[in-house]
């Protein structure tokens, strides 16, 4: 006879899908930390190796390396690497520079770069692999408990320029199908700022060789000017990338898990109609509100995560439906304020619209505030975002000292504002309230 099917049995599923819920948003804030990251240091290129393999390896747990190929396409060298485990780290860096350099006898580490696509390896394919790196430093890397390797082409502009190295030891599963994806996700947007910042390497490195004459003056302003459009460009990349992401992800949410737990639901209140006892009928009652709940939190992702309305409606607009959202009942009182002429380009919307989602959830957050105001005007070739409220305020300087890692927040505002060539500034005194004022040019 079929076991009946328990509470546990029944849970699981919702559960399961929850927590697949939590890791895609925990992924997005992930990926739009990484793009931020990056670009803060895009005009250097030791910089940008050394953020992505420290936030790779924070993202993922596992030591994360990046080799990059030489000029002549053939040979690949180690140019970067991080593992919180220093011991670990060394084991791994010593077995990479064992490595044949040319590629063409390095299969199948050079895999990823011949074929453009993540490569796993595990069980007898990893010690083919290992067995390239000599007997010392193979026995070496398999005492770390080392079980599998994902090897992510770093893409961009249709070739590959070397890869992202990730090495998995004991205590964690193989890579899933999702942590491959991830990964290469993380793999090209590294690609693509390790490219810029090589670019911006060029162009300075021709400024100073034609700085010495006044028709290499010229010269310079073209190249500068060559550069701001490549750092506004790329700005608009990551922007549309970031938003892209989250329609994405939004999609899958919605289309996927938030359907599959409304099915569920509809089947525990069947299921708790036809309850033995009424014991049996609450257990079940209780499962249906954490799903009900469950479903509801989802949907505010949803909310937080779509800006589709931009492109219909405009952002001020979009700003009012958000705080409407976020404030039910008009507590605090709110109000959105905007005397701007036009609408602003799509990335300068989006930017605009993330630092006032970050501020106003701040206010909800933090401030116990009674009255909250927003107010966009033009000034000075640009777009001015203010947000005030009459809240208890804090410490500036004090929050900011005591900042963790990770902790997005008023760094993040800061981080977008900058990536987009504009600042944002944070008055705020305990019992005196929090004025957030940003500036983006157009």
């Amino acid at each position: 006879m079929p076991r009946p099917l328990q509470e546990e049995d029944r849970a699981e599923p919702v559960i399961r899908r929850h927590v697949m819920s939590r890791r895609d948003e925990k992924r997005s804030r992930d990926l739009e930390e990484l793009s931020a990251s990056l670009a803060a240091s895009i005009t250097n290129t030791d910089g940008v190796l050394s953020r992505v393999v420290k936030l790779v390896s924070s993202f993922l747990g596992d030591t994360a390396a990046v080799r990059l190929l030489a000029e002549d396409g053939v040979t690949m060298r180690l140019v970067a690497a991080h593992d919180e485990d220093d011991t670990a780290l060394s084991v791994i860096r010593n077995a990479l520079d064992a490595l044949p350099h040319d590629i063409t006898r390095a299969l199948p580490h050079s895999l990823p770069v011949r074929e453009a696509k993540p490569v796993l390896l595990q069980g007898s394919e990893l010690r083919d692999a290992l067995g390239l790196m000599g007997g010392e430093h193979s026995a070496m890397v398999e005492d770390l408990g080392v079980h599998c390797l994902l090897f992510c082409p770093l893409r961009v502009h249709g070739h590959v320029i070397g890869t992202l190295d990730l090495w998995r030891r004991n205590g964690r599963g193989s890579y899933s199908q999702r942590d491959a994806s991830f990964a290469q996700e993380l793999a090209d947007r590294a690609a693509l700022a390790i490219e810029n910042a090589r670019l911006v390497e060029r162009l300075r490195a021709e400024v100073e060789d034609r700085k010495h004459n006044e028709e290499n003056l010229r010269l310079t302003a073209e190249l500068l000017q060559r550069a701001d459009e490549q750092r506004r460009a790329l700005m608009e990349n990551l922007v549309s990338a970031q938003e892209e992401e989250r329609r994405r992800i939004a999609v899958d949410v919605h289309d996927d898990s938030i359907q599959a737990m409304a099915a569920i639901g509809l089947r525990l209140q069947i299921l708790r109609r036809h309850a033995p006892n009424h014991e049996f009928a609450e257990r079940i009652s209780r499962i249906e509100d954490t799903v009900t709940e469950s479903i509801g939190r989802l949907r505010s992702l949803l909310f937080r995560l779509e800006s589709v309305s931009l492109e219909k409606v405009g952002l001020a607009r979009t700003v009012e439906r958000f705080a409407a959202e976020l404030f039910p009942d008009n507590r605090p009182r709110f109000t959105v304020h905007s005397r701007l002429a036009t609408e602003p380009a799509p990335h300068v919307q989006a930017v605009l619209y993330r630092i006032a989602q970050e501020s106003l959830t701040n206010v909800q957050k933090h401030a116990k505030a009674a009255e909250v105001s927003v107010k966009l005007h033009e000034e000075d070739h640009g777009i001015v975002l203010s947000t005030q409220d009459d809240g208890v305020g804090f410490d500036h300087d004090d929050v900011v000292r005591r900042s963790l890692p990770g902790h997005m927040g008023l760094q993040s505002m800061q981080e977008r504002a900058s990536i987009a060539g504009g600042w944002l500034t944070v008055d705020s005194k305990p019992n005196l309230g929090t004025t957030v004022r940003c500036w983006v040019p157009v």
